[in-house]
């Protein structure tokens, strides 16, 4: 870890750089925290596993240090974010972190095999369905996702254009997300 020392400075030197370094300093972003992180906290072990797994839908379209790119555009931050949306106040939550990056992978693997998804927004769309869809599709006793209940709920909503160019590119932030995800929950309902 690199560092800088100064001997032999005056009290107003050391005044000076203190208050440089505390006011001045650049943080490190957030997804490289999460990525820092991911050994004591579930959710940023979850978010590097669906980047860095080749088994993922987001393998090679994520960076762990949030530095975006063209190919890769979803950060750990982003990935992060979707991941409390998707299991909030929910007992899926309460499952061992193996468990919930299986249920992820699995429910997104399946929205991938149907819909070309890549935008932020509509993963977090995903995610805010995912809420609803997951609970009332995972079986707690056998510990399973059923995949095909779940495959037969993401087919009614294909008629959606999910490119960055289509219907969609106007949809932006929370606000976005959470109105996709109405319409995709409702979608699904039918």
């Amino acid at each position: 870890m690199p560092f800088q020392a100064f001997h032999c400075l005056d009290e107003d030197e050391e005044i000076k750089f203190f208050d440089i370094i505390n006011t001045k300093a650049k943080g490190i972003g957030t997804s490289l925290s999460r990525f820092l992180k991911r050994e004591s906290d579930n959710l940023s072990w979850i978010a590097t596993q669906l980047i860095i797994d080749p088994n993922s839908p987001l393998y090679n379209k994520g960076t762990l240090i949030g530095k975006r790119t063209k190919e890769k555009h979803i950060t750990l931050q982003n990935v992060y974010n979707f991941l409390l949306l998707l299991i909030k106040n929910t007992k899926i939550a309460e499952l061992p972190k193996e468990k919930i990056l299986n249920i992820t992978l699995t429910y997104f693997n399946c929205i991938k095999e149907l819909l070309p998804v890549t935008h932020i927004v509509c993963l977090n769309a995903f995610a805010i369905a995912g809420n609803i869809i997951i609970p009332s599709n995972y079986n707690f006793v056998s510990n399973q996702l059923n995949i095909k209940e779940v495959n037969i709920r993401m087919s009614s909503i294909k008629i959606f254009d999910w490119s960055s160019e289509g219907a969609l590119k106007y949809l932006k932030g929370a606000s976005g997300s959470k109105l996709l995800a109405e319409d995709i929950i409702a979608s699904v309902k039918k």
